[in-house]
C-alpha cells in the first residue's frame, strides 16, 4: 500500500472510531432541548448525564490508540446505542417511568452488550483455544458477575443517598391500602435484584442465539469480528521483525 493510501485509511478509521461519540453528542442535544421543553423542573444531574453520554464512547477509541489495538466498531455503536437507551432516554427523559419494565429491558440488553464485551475479549486473549463450552461459560459467568457488581453499586448508592436507584419502590399513593405483608408481597427490593440479574442471563442466552444463528450462516460476522481483532497483531509482529 501506498504511503498516500495509508493516510487516507488512517483518516477514514479516525471519523469512523469517533462516529458513536459524535451521533450520542447531537443525540445529547436532541435530548436536552426535549427535556427543557417538556420538564418543568430540571436537574442538575441530568445535564452531567448528557455530558457524559458521549465520553463512553470514546473509551474505545483512546483504547485502540494507546494499546495500538483495534476493537471491533461493532462493539463502539452497540456502546453507544445502550448509553443512548440508558441516559438520554431512560434517566433524562425518564423512560423508566414512561415505559413499564423499561428497567428489565435496560438489564437485558446489558445481558447481551456485556456478552459482546466479554466475547472480544476472550479473543484479545486468545480465547479461541478454550473448548466451546468453556468459553461461553466464562462468558456467562462473568456477565453475571458484572451485573451483580452493578447491584452492589445500587444498593450502596440507594444507602448513602436515600433514594431508590434500584427503581423498586412503588408510588406509595397509588399502592392502595396494603397490609406490611401485603405490600412486601408485591414489592421487593431483593425481588428487584434479583429478576435484574436473571433477565441479563437472558440477555447472554440471547447473544448465543445470535451466535448460533451466525454459525448457520457460515461465521460471516464473527470471521469478521475475529479478522479485526487479529489483523492488527499481525501486521505488529510483522512490522516488528522486518526492523
Amino acid at each position: 500500500m501506498e504511503p498516500m493510501e495509508r493516510t487516507e485509511t488512517k483518516k477514514s478509521n479516525i471519523w469512523v472510531d469517533f462516529l458513536p461519540a459524535i451521533v450520542l453528542t447531537v443525540a445529547g442535544i436532541a435530548t436536552l432541548f426535549v427535556y427543557l421543553f417538556v420538564q418543568k423542573q430540571h436537574a442538575i444531574v441530568q445535564f452531567l448525564a448528557l455530558a457524559v453520554a458521549p465520553l463512553i464512547a470514546l473509551v474505545i477509541p483512546v483504547l485502540n490508540r494507546i494499546c495500538k489495538i483495534e476493537i471491533p466498531f461493532a462493539l463502539n455503536a452497540a456502546i453507544g446505542v445502550f448509553a443512548f437507551a440508558a441516559i438520554d432516554l431512560g434517566t433524562v427523559l425518564n423512560f423508566y417511568a414512561l415505559i413499564p419494565q423499561y428497567d428489565k429491558i435496560l438489564h437485558t440488553l446489558f445481558g447481551l452488550l456485556g456478552a459482546f464485551c466479554v466475547f472480544v475479549l476472550l479473543l484479545y486473549g486468545n480465547g479461541e483455544n478454550l473448548r466451546p463450552w468453556c468459553f461461553f461459560l466464562l462468558i456467562l459467568l462473568c456477565v453475571l458477575g458484572v451485573a451483580a457488581l452493578w447491584e452492589i453499586y445500587e444498593f450502596v448508592e440507594g444507602a448513602i443517598t436515600h433514594t431508590d436507584p434500584q427503581r423498586w419502590m412503588p408510588d406509595l399513593s397509588t399502592a392502595g391500602d396494603l397490609t406490611v405483608r401485603e405490600f412486601f408481597a408485591s414489592y421487593h427490593p431483593l425481588r428487584d435484584t434479583m429478576w435484574d440479574i436473571i433477565v441479563a442471563a437472558f440477555g447472554v442466552f440471547a447473544f448465543y442465539l445470535l451466535i448460533f444463528i451466525d454459525k448457520l450462516c457460515g461465521y460471516r460476522v464473527c470471521k469478521r469480528i475475529y479478522a479485526q481483532i487479529k489483523t492488527p497483531r499481525k501486521n505488529t509482529a510483522q512490522s516488528k521483525k522486518n526492523t
